[in-house]
């Protein structure tokens, strides 16, 4: 028994990362239970004794699997999970939704790694996930590369047991739209949400704007979620509050489509006629040049234009929503090719600018 702190230390020094992590989830959990029903039931919990008793027994075997099924039956689980693609859109879509009752029975969730740039292959499996961070890691800013390097990978490794321990009787919305981030995301969330009973609702949001908010005067296409104002984000789902969840037959056919998406060669996904077609990296080089070359046309001869207004410029005007790093990733590229030239340095894009190279 850990009966005093030195005993303590010594048996948390002796756990795994997987041990500790779980221990903390038990006391995340349990704390917040009791936290909970003080306040809505004026209940006097001795939350000390508690911890202490848990942290009393560490030290003699612990199933902590079984702990942490204990404290999870010991949560109240939300009516709803919404699952967004990026931190824009979840934080558009939670501030929409805060003007609905019973907050507590809804629960919001993003999928952040943009699934459109970088090698697929099965992202269930370690080593494919480690190829994929990889990948992105050596491709990235300099100056972003450390902190996504050491804490990337580990949100990646645990997206998948997140998702799966979803509670089954817990309602799915997943909101994308067509465009190549948020679609191959949801065909990966749909793969790693295949095991589960939850019904699974779809809200595409690119095609429900133009129905709800189109006007023969004024009219929108919308390139990601993420550009949607929370209010009528809060207007599409009472519209789609309604509707029907995905079949066994509709569910099947996104989990396949993945699966067939993730073998396909290529580095770069984009919408091709509604459809995601992998393409090599270098795709988009040509379209970076003929704006580079636009952008010229304006400046003095052999000025240096910056290269984040290179990357604005080759995302405001594309009809895809393309990904400002990986737009930069290849304008370095085209430097190294010797197409473009230098001056400042590669840490960031506004620390750097380019211009065509010299014949």
């Amino acid at each position: 028994m850990n009966d005093n702190i030195y005993a303590f230390s010594r048996t948390i020094n002796r756990m795994s990362e997987d041990e500790l992590r779980s221990v903390l989830r038990v006391l995340y959990m349990k704390s917040a239970h009791v936290v909970k029903r003080q306040a809505e039931q004026g209940e006097r919990v001795d939350f000390a004794e508690t911890m202490q008793s848990l942290f009393r027994d560490l030290d003699t075997p612990l199933d902590l699997g079984r702990l942490e099924q204990q404290a999870l039956a010991e949560v109240e689980k939300p009516n709803e999970i919404h699952i967004t693609f990026g931190d824009s859109p979840l934080g558009s879509l939670k501030m929409g939704m805060s003007k609905l009752p019973d907050q507590e029975k809804r629960s919001f969730f993003s999928i952040d790694d943009n699934y459109a740039v970088g090698p697929l292959g099965d992202l269930t499996r370690r080593a494919d996930l480690q190829r994929r961070h990889l990948w992105l890691t050596e491709r990235m800013c300099l100056n972003d590369r450390e902190a996504y390097g050491m804490h990337e990978l580990e949100s990646l490794f645990e997206l998948n047991a997140t998702i799966q321990s979803f509670d089954s009787k817990t309602s799915i919305i997943i909101w994308y739209a067509n465009n190549a981030r948020e679609k191959t995301g949801l065909l990966y969330a749909m793969y790693l949400l295949r095991n589960t009973e939850s019904p699974i609702y779809l809200i595409e949001t690119s095609g429900l704007y133009k129905q709800l908010f189109d006007r023969p005067d004024v009219q929108y296409d919308v390139l990601h979620t993420g550009e949607i104002l929370p209010e009528k984000l809060l207007a599409m789902w009472h519209v789609c509050s309604e509707q029907e969840p995905l079949s066994k037959g509709e569910r099947r056919q996104l989990e396949q489509d993945w699966l067939e998406l993730s073998v396909q060669p290529g580095l770069l996904r984009m919408m091709e006629n509604g459809v995601i077609r992998s393409l090599t990296e270098d795709a988009l080089d040509e379209y970076i040049m003929q704006k580079v070359r636009e952008l010229t046309s304006n400046w003095e001869q052999g000025t240096y234009i910056r290269a984040a207004r290179i990357v604005g410029e080759v995302i405001g005007t594309s009809s895809q929503h393309i990904s400002a790093s990986f737009v930069e990733y290849r304008l370095r590229q085209l430097v190294l090719q010797g197409q473009l030239e230098m001056d400042g340095k590669p840490l960031a894009m506004r620390y750097y600018s380019v211009r065509l190279a010299e014949r």
